[in-house]
């Protein structure tokens, strides 16, 4: 949840805490946990609500981290409620190699999270390849996710399929079957994991890139954000793109997948508040590095919520 939005929410309950973003909108909610970067909070009616620690005051977010440091980890008390389920034994610490209805992919959770509450999907695609090794579709790019300076601050699943087709001109890439079982896969993921269903995302490189774009297309309501980066779809998918927060990254020396689509799209999209396009000077057809490594990424694309 944005804070901008918080001026809507001025009504609490009696005994709500009122708090202030760090640009003086002023909000009534009683405060549940801290998970992650996300402060949740309850307002009025039993709605809960994520809004990211950062957004708040410095005298919140000091509030916040005593409150989360006066209780202690449910690891600690033995309150842990265990994972159960088809996928339960994925969810190792490592990257776990599986397969789902003839798609093979990989899954990465940490052996520490719970039943009781709910984490971000983040559904990675990779860029084309000859390669149909299940396993080595996982990049460094999607390693970042799991990096102890990111995982600490936004826990979360990460599920990498596998683009088996063949290439060289018969096999579609994400558009064809294996984007189809990839959406199967993820719809199947939210019933047996403890998967937040408002916030699940999807980030791809090259062919992963426009597969981002064509997978948000056909399933706007199933994403809370997209990151495609140097590959995307035409100005004429904007109209369903223009639904779900999008930060698209290219570089302008790119010789495999020239800018000219990108440019294009962002023409069509650059009057949508929820979009986001950046462009490097030089960097070519390799730069997730240069995407994923800046935590700036990592904190606008777990601030996003469905419907939010």
């Amino acid at each position: 949840m944005s804070l901008v939005l918080l001026s809507s929410f001025v009504i609490g309950t009696v005994d709500a805490r009122e708090w202030t973003s760090a640009d003086g909108k002023k909000l009534q909610a009683d405060f549940v946990s801290l998970s992650g970067d996300q402060v949740v909070l309850k307002l009025a009616g039993g709605k809960t609500v994520n809004v990211p620690l950062a957004r708040f005051s410095a005298e919140d977010q000091v509030f916040v981290k005593e409150q989360s440091a006066g209780e202690k980890p449910a690891a600690a008390t033995g309150a842990v409620k265990k994972i159960e389920g088809p996928y339960a034994a994925l969810i190792t610490g490592g990257w776990e190699l599986s397969e789902h209805k003839g798609l093979p992919f990989a899954l990465y959770g940490s052996k520490d999270l719970g039943a009781a509450q709910k984490y971000p999907l983040v559904l990675a695609l990779h860029g084309k390849s000859q390669n149909n090794e299940n396993g080595r579709q996982v990049g460094g790019w999607m390693k970042s996710f799991a990096k102890d300076e990111n995982y600490k601050e936004r826990p979360c699943i990460v599920v990498a399929p596998l683009c088996y087709q063949p290439y060289g001109g018969t096999g579609g890439g994400w558009y064809d079957k294996p984007g189809v079982q990839a959406i199967a896969l993820v719809k199947d993921l939210m019933k047996s994991l403890p998967i937040d269903k408002d916030r699940i995302y999807v980030v791809g490189h090259s062919m992963g890139g426009f597969g981002t774009c064509h997978l948000i297309n056909t399933e706007p309501r199933l994403f809370a954000a997209g990151i495609p980066m140097s590959g995307c779809t035409g100005p004429e998918t904007a109209g369903n793109l223009k639904k779900v927060p999008i930060w698209m990254f290219h570089a302008a020396d790119d010789a495999t997948v020239p800018p000219d689509a990108a440019r294009s799209l962002a023409a069509a999209l650059k009057r949508d508040k929820s979009f986001k396009y950046t462009e490097f000077e030089t960097g070519g057809h390799g730069i997730p590095p240069k995407v994923f490594d800046d935590k700036i990424t990592h904190e606008w694309l777990f601030s996003q919520t469905r419907g939010k």
